[in-house]
């Protein structure tokens, strides 16, 4: 994709340090820029770590449902259509892996979170853990690992962890593997396992194909390692200010704005948007209301 003058027909989005400022809020220019990608029929969606379940509910408090098109959770291993409600699921982890794993990090002071959409089957509940839930629209559920994962399949394993925890988490993953599950960090308290065909380039692949477009002309934005498949798939690859190091290397374009100066809205103002000026002649929003 040509940088100057993209021809663009799909925006994903990571949420959390990408399209949400520090107060887990979507700013008005980011509003904004949104009800104009409608304008022009450039499909928007969000490419997350959280389920596709919470995503509905978060769009909804929003009041985004008519500017989203679609939504990608687990990292790539859900996506949801926004205009016609399906979902689909692929490749969940099986409860005997999850318990496998949980065996590698039971001396280390992590709680083991299994995700099936938005709930949360816990090896722990705390009052911080359940405050992280509910910011996530997510319903913790306390119960006996062992007993609950066998013959199970789960979306996604997460470790919840303090973050000065999660140099030893990531020393203790290195220490073994199964061509059964993949890792990485989610966040700077979540260490998180899913089946190795799972990332957020996968996502945007099965999204491609639902909608019947191809990669090269999407542009994805991202700051964290969990993005790092989806900004290499994409035809532009685009990293906030604030992202990680290693995002930054591998983007094509890295932004001078953090996710609180609107570092998104910015970029489409100004690339995106004059580069397509003639997708549709009427207003979308007005047309549907």
């Amino acid at each position: 994709m040509n940088i100057e003058q993209p021809l663009v027909t799909m925006i994903a989005t990571d949420l959390d340090g990408t399209l949400l400022d520090s107060h887990k809020q979507v700013s008005a220019e980011t509003r904004k820029v949104l009800r104009e990608l409608k304008n022009r029929g450039i499909l928007f969606g969000i490419a997350s770590g959280r389920p596709v379940e919470s995503g509905q509910i978060l769009v909804h408090d929003w009041g985004l449902e008519n500017d989203i098109s679609f939504l990608i959770g687990m990292n790539g291993g859900a996506l949801y259509d926004m205009r016609t409600k399906a979902k689909h699921k692929y490749y969940p982890l099986s409860g005997d892996k999850i318990l496998e794993i949980m065996e590698h990090f039971k001396d280390m002071d992590v709680i083991f979170q299994c995700m099936l959409g938005n709930d949360r089957f816990v090896s722990k509940s705390t009052e911080k853990t359940r405050a992280h839930a509910k910011l996530f629209c997510e319903h913790e559920h306390e119960v006996d690992l062992q007993e609950f994962l066998p013959g199970r399949e789960i979306d996604k394993l997460i470790l919840f962890l303090d973050p000065e925890l999660m140099p030893a988490v990531r020393q203790r993953a290195m220490t073994f593997s199964d061509p059964a599950y993949t890792s990485m960090q989610t966040a700077d308290n979540l260490y998180e396992y899913m089946d190795p065909r799972i990332n957020k380039g996968f996502g945007i692949e099965k999204a491609c194909k639902h909608y019947g477009i191809t990669p090269d002309h999407v542009v994805a934005f991202g700051d964290a390692e969990n993005d790092e498949a989806m900004i290499e798939t994409v035809g532009l690859g685009v990293a906030m200010a604030n992202a990680s190091d290693e995002l930054k290397r591998i983007a094509d374009v890295v932004l001078k704005e953090t996710n609180d100066q609107d570092g998104l809205a910015h970029f489409v103002e100004n690339v995106v948007l004059p580069a397509n000026t003639d997708r549709l002649e009427h207003d979308a929003n007005a047309r549907l209301g």
